[in-house]
């Protein structure tokens, strides 16, 4: 196994809110269907608004349709919002300045939106990286091989040398074909554990 030289963190599960499982299940629940026809359909669209195709009304307008349930777009739109507030996960931020101190590259890579990324910007959360990418200005989403090439190439690592955390299974998927080494955030706690395994920490 190469040696790590760069850790890479998503945006939202990882650095806001909560994983967005919880998100998915909150969904699931509402419209009345389970857990996986939700991510079924969810999946099947949500690289348009990555990439800034379609707003979020949009795609969920779209996501819903499939699931004939498209009376349910407000509804699901205020939760969305609600999960999406700003709720930054600061110990996570403080987590990813020590590996900075300690010599590692550290980059961002979110599937997020022109506006997600003007805000980020504006509170500063840009200056905590060495590499800040958001997949709507790059037209590179998650979990697209290239996506992660392309974040390994500009933090000026091989892809081996990459651990890469997200909250998401689906964005992970190519880690393998990829060659980068993954972590699936689900609390912070875990997280030092599974750094502390890799010798990161």
């Amino acid at each position: 196994m190469s040696e790590i030289k760069a850790i890479g963190f998503d945006w939202g599960g990882v650095l806001n809110g909560r994983p967005g499982k919880f998100f998915g299940q909150s969904v699931a629940t509402l419209l009345g269907i389970s857990y996986q026809q939700y991510l079924d359909a969810y999946f099947k669209h949500n690289k348009k608004v990555n990439r800034g195709e379609v707003t979020w009304e949009e795609l969920w307008t779209l996501v819903l349709t499939d699931l004939g349930k498209r009376d349910k777009v407000h509804a699901i739109m205020k939760l969305s919002q609600e999960a999406n507030a700003e709720r930054l996960n600061q110990d996570v931020l403080d987590l990813a300045d020590k590996l900075r101190a300690l010599g590692y590259k550290i980059g961002l890579l979110s599937n997020n939106t022109h506006e997600k990324a003007a805000s980020m910007r504006q509170t500063g959360l840009d200056k905590h990286f060495d590499v800040f990418h958001i997949s709507a200005e790059t037209g590179l989403v998650k979990p697209e091989p290239h996506a992660f090439t392309h974040f390994s190439e500009e933090l000026g690592v091989k892809p081996s040398e990459l651990v890469f955390i997200d909250d998401s299974e689906k964005s992970l998927s190519t880690a393998t074909e990829v060659g980068f080494t993954s972590i699936l955030f689900d609390t912070y706690e875990e997280l030092i554990q599974d750094l502390t395994n890799l010798k990161i920490i």
